[in-house]
């Protein structure tokens, strides 16, 4: 098979592979199409080391069940199927308290596993979503939105009538898209004028001015850089949480004092649980009640891979690449 080859920091090929082998409790997925997000491009250009090279990345992939291991029912052939590619262990302390996404023993699809920017990916039969079919761009969103969502099932209150989401890159988009769908009124704001355009067209509302003195009681920085959570804890109400879904290293300045006279939360949040987030966003999709589909600009072909990579960081929206055409 064809797999996308990341064959040095900052450089991928397309080159010949083996096919993954299936185990018993496995399903082998026909890759339709893969998302790009940020974790993807700190593997790209070297920042988060892979595994090894040549690696294959991404795990943002949708496609249809082609084989199955011997324990999982036949019947699962050819259903259109969105990857969950956080694999828990499902045994160690933090996955029994339900906090699979702090399993010490995850493996993830595209980071320490083999990943889905390949013609196939084999992962766990119960990390394969089974979904009724529909546009391209929603399924190629199916796992950025689980992120936004739980971060938001994680919230210590209900959302509140205005949020603010800094940085409007593809996870701020979906923040704005869910914040939406639960009636919040969306402020952003990115360094990225482009983007803030962008989220306007799907109704989200520019901040006016950087030093306007508008707060809010729900800030979600998607970024993690100093820069963005100085932003957020200035623009925090009294009493307010900010949510920080950026995985930025670099420390920030933030006393106690600040914490304390704000009365301030402050809540990170790390991908999903298992079973039930992925189950939630299925649910969603199938019901029709969120089309994550409108945040994806930018569509590359499988062979254009590595251009891909190099231009999604400046898109507007979110970026994905196509593998093989849809079932027809």
């Amino acid at each position: 098979m064809k797999a996308a080859m990341l064959v040095e920091p900052g450089r991928i090929e397309i080159n010949e592979v083996r096919e993954p082998e299936v185990g018993a409790d496995d399903v082998r997925i026909a890759v339709i199409g893969v998302g790009l997000c940020g974790s993807d491009l700190s593997v790209f250009h070297g920042k988060w080391k892979a595994p090894e090279y040549p690696w294959i990345q991404g795990h943002e992939a949708f496609g249809t069940i082609e084989a199955v291991g011997e324990r999982v029912a036949a019947t699962r052939l050819g259903e259109t199927v969105v990857l969950e590619p956080n694999v828990a262990c499902g045994s160690c302390d933090q996955c029994r308290r339900g906090w699979t996404s702090a399993c010490p023993k995850r493996q993830s699809v595209g980071m320490n596993r083999p990943g889905a920017m390949a013609e196939k990916v084999v992962v766990p039969s119960s990390n394969a979503w089974t979904v009724r079919p529909r546009a391209a761009t929603d399924l190629v969103c199916a796992e950025p939105l689980t992120v936004v969502e739980a971060a938001l099932r994680r919230l210590p209150t209900p959302v509140p009538e205005a949020a603010l989401v800094i940085g409007v890159g593809a996870q701020g988009l979906l923040m704005c898209v869910a914040l939406q769908r639960r009636g919040v009124r969306v402020h952003t704001f990115d360094v990225n004028e482009d983007r803030v355009a962008f989220a306007a067209t799907l109704g989200a509302i520019p901040l006016a001015e950087r030093d306007s003195g508008d707060r809010f009681d729900l800030i979600v920085d998607s970024s993690g850089n100093p820069e963005a959570v100085a932003l957020a804890v200035e623009r925090a109400e009294i009493g307010g949480t900010i949510v920080e879904l950026g995985l930025e290293s670099r420390p920030f300045e933030l006393s106690a004092q600040t914490i304390v006279r704000r009365q301030l939360v402050l809540r990170g949040s790390l991908t999903y649980d298992h079973p039930g987030d992925f189950r939630s966003t299925v649910a969603l999709l199938d019901e029709d009640l969120v089309a994550p589909g409108q945040v994806v600009t930018d569509e590359y072909a499988f062979e254009d891979a590595h251009r891909a990579f190099g231009q999604c960081a400046t898109a507007r929206g979110k970026t994905w690449i196509r593998i093989r055409p849809d079932p027809a």
